[in-house]
C-alpha cells in the first residue's frame, strides 16, 4: 500500500512537472507571437508612412510649375486631407473605436444596409441634375463637390464593399452554420454585379467597375470555395464578355469609347499617336528620359502642362521621370512588401471574417496599384484609378487610410491566441 502511495506521488509531481513546462513553452510561444505582432505592426505603419512622405515629395514636385498662390492653397488642401487621412488611421486602428467598428461590419445587417445605401447615393449622383453638386468629370460621374471639398463616392465605398463580401465569405464558418459554398459564391457574385452594373451604367465610370470585380475575385480565390465551383463561374463571365464589352461600348459616352479604341491601337500596333493618345505617348516619354537615376526632385519636364492629371491619376509619371529606374524599384518594393505584410495578417487571423477582411483590402491595394501603373506604362487602358499613396486624390487617401487603420486592428487583436 505504501508503495502505491508512493507511485501515485509520483505521478502527481510528473504531472504538475508536465504542466509547469507546458505553460512556460505557451509563455514563450505567446511572448513570440506578440513579438511578431508588434514587428509586423511598425513594420505596416512605417511603409505607410513613408508612402505617403514620398507622396507628399511627389506633390510638391508636381505642384510647382504654378504660381506661389496657387502652390499655397494646394497645399493647404493636401496638408488638410493629410491631416485628416493620419487621424483616421490612427484612430480607426485603436482598439475601442476599431472595436466598435468590427462588431458593426460583421453583423449581416450590414449587408442590406450598404447595398441599399450605396444604390441611393450613386442614382443620386447620378440623376439629379446639379453640376454644382455632382460634377461631371472626364466623362464619368461619382464625385460629390461641397465647397472646397471634392469626395468621389465609388472609391470611399470600396471599403465597406470589402466589408460586405467579408461578411459573406465567412458565413458558415465563424457562426458554425450549415451554409452551401454556392450559395456564399452566388451572394458574392450578386452583390459584385449590382455594385459594377450601377457604377457602369449610371455613374459612366467603368474603370472603378473593373477595380471592384477584380477585389471580388480576389477575394473568391482567398476564400475557402472549392476551384470546381469557382473556375465553372469565371469561364461563363469570360465567355460572356463579348456580350459585356457590346453592352458598356453602346452605353459609354463617346469620350470613354475613345479611350478603349486608342488603349487597342497603342497595344495591337503600338501606335501611341501624340493626338489620339497623348497621355499614354508623354507618359512613356516621363518613363523612357528618367534614366537609371532620374533627372532629380523637381527637374522633371513633362509636369509643365505635357501630361493632363500629372498630380492624380498619372502622378507615377513624374515620379519615375524624377527618380529613374532606381525610384520605381523602390517604391514597388515598398508597395510589395507592404502587400505581404497585409497578407501576413490575414493568414494570421484567428477567425475567418478578419481573414477576408483583411485579404480584400490587401487584394484592394495591390489591384490599385497594378491597374494604376499599367495604365501609365500603355499596358492598361486609361481608366482613371489613383495610386494608393502617390497620387493626391483626397478619396483615395482616406479610403487606404481607413482600409491600413482596419488592418492595424487586426493585427493587434485577431491575432492573438
Amino acid at each position: 500500500m505504501k508503495k502505491n502511495l508512493v507511485i501515485d506521488d509520483d505521478v502527481v509531481e510528473n504531472k504538475t512537472l508536465y504542466k509547469k513546462v507546458n505553460d512556460i513553452k505557451k509563455e514563450r510561444e505567446n511572448e513570440k507571437e506578440k513579438g511578431l505582432i508588434g514587428r509586423r505592426k511598425n513594420a505596416i505603419i512605417s511603409f505607410f508612412l513613408i508612402l505617403m512622405i514620398i507622396g507628399l515629395i511627389n506633390f510638391l514636385s508636381s505642384i510647382s510649375r504654378f504660381d506661389n498662390a496657387r502652390i499655397l492653397d494646394k497645399i493647404v488642401k493636401q496638408s488638410a486631407i493629410l491631416g485628416v487621412s493620419l487621424l483616421i488611421f490612427f484612430t480607426t486602428s485603436r482598439s475601442k473605436f476599431g472595436n466598435i467598428i468590427y462588431k458593426i461590419i460583421s453583423k449581416p445587417s450590414f449587408r442590406i444596409f450598404v447595398l441599399l445605401s450605396s444604390l441611393i447615393i450613386f442614382l443620386i449622383i447620378a440623376y439629379v441634375p446639379s453640376e454644382s453638386l455632382f460634377p461631371t468629370i472626364n466623362g464619368g460621374k461619382g464625385w460629390v463637390h461641397i465647397g472646397p471639398v471634392s469626395i468621389q463616392v465609388p472609391e470611399i465605398f470600396k471599403i465597406p464593399f470589402i466589408m460586405v463580401l467579408a461578411n459573406i465569405l465567412s458565413r458558415g464558418k465563424d457562426d458554425k452554420k450549415k451554409i452551401e459554398y454556392m450559395q456564399n459564391l452566388v451572394s458574392v457574385l450578386f452583390y459584385t454585379a449590382i455594385f459594377a452594373i450601377t457604377i457602369t451604367i449610371c455613374l459612366q465610370d467603368m474603370g472603378t467597375a473593373i477595380h471592384y470585380f477584380m477585389i471580388a475575385s480576389f477575394m473568391i480565390f482567398l476564400s475557402d470555395i472549392p476551384n470546381k465551383l469557382i473556375f465553372p463561374a469565371f469561364f461563363g463571365i469570360l465567355a460572356s464578355i463579348p456580350i459585356l464589352l457590346y453592352i458598356f461600348l453602346h452605353t459609354l459616352s463617346g469620350y470613354k469609347q475613345h479611350r478603349i479604341k486608342v488603349f487597342l491601337d497603342g497595344i495591337l500596333h503600338s501606335n501611341y499617336d501624340r493626338e489620339e493618345a497623348y497621355q499614354i505617348y508623354q507618359s512613356l516619354i516621363a518613363f523612357g528620359t528618367g534614366g537609371v537615376l532620374g533627372k532629380g526632385f523637381g527637374n522633371g519636364v513633362q509636369k509643365y502642362n505635357y501630361i493632363p492629371e500629372v498630380e492624380t491619376d498619372f502622378a507615377i509619371a513624374t515620379y519615375a521621370e524624377e527618380t529613374g529606374f532606381i525610384g520605381m524599384i523602390l517604391v514597388l518594393f515598398l508597395f510589395f512588401s507592404l502587400f505581404f505584410l497585409i497578407m501576413g495578417v490575414a493568414n494570421k487571423s484567428k477567425n475567418y471574417f478578419s481573414k477576408y477582411l483583411v485579404g480584400g483590402i490587401a487584394g484592394y491595394f495591390i489591384t490599385q496599384v497594378i491597374i494604376n501603373i499599367g495604365v501609365a506604362i500603355g499596358l492598361i487602358p486609361v481608366f482613371g484609378i489613383p495610386l494608393p499613396f502617390i497620387s493626391s486624390g483626397g478619396s483615395s487617401l482616406l479610403a487606404i487610410s481607413i482600409a491600413m487603420g482596419l488592418v492595424i486592428y487586426v493585427n493587434n487583436t485577431q491575432t492573438l491566441k
